[in-house]
């Protein structure tokens, strides 16, 4: 499947998938929940998802100067 948006909106995208991830990776450590089984699943498919993403992103960015470089926007631990 090819990805085709904005550059505007794919930063976007690619900044709001990794904030969810966060948000997520933080809930299931809080303890509001009792059973985290579904809520991993749920993380599971966001990294997936972010995976894919970041390999179109790269290759939009081959194509695209003005996209600001992956690491840039998704900072990892």
């Amino acid at each position: 499947m090819k990805l085709e948006i904005s550059e505007q909106h794919l930063m976007l995208l690619v900044s709001a998938l990794n904030d969810a991830i966060t948000y997520n990776e933080k809930f299931l450590s809080s303890e509001t929940i009792k059973d985290v089984s579904d809520y991993e699943e749920h993380l599971l498919c966001l990294e997936n998802c972010q995976g894919w993403l970041e390999e179109e992103y790269e290759r939009i960015a081959t194509e695209n100067s003005n996209l600001l470089p992956y690491s840039k926007l998704v900072r990892r631990m």
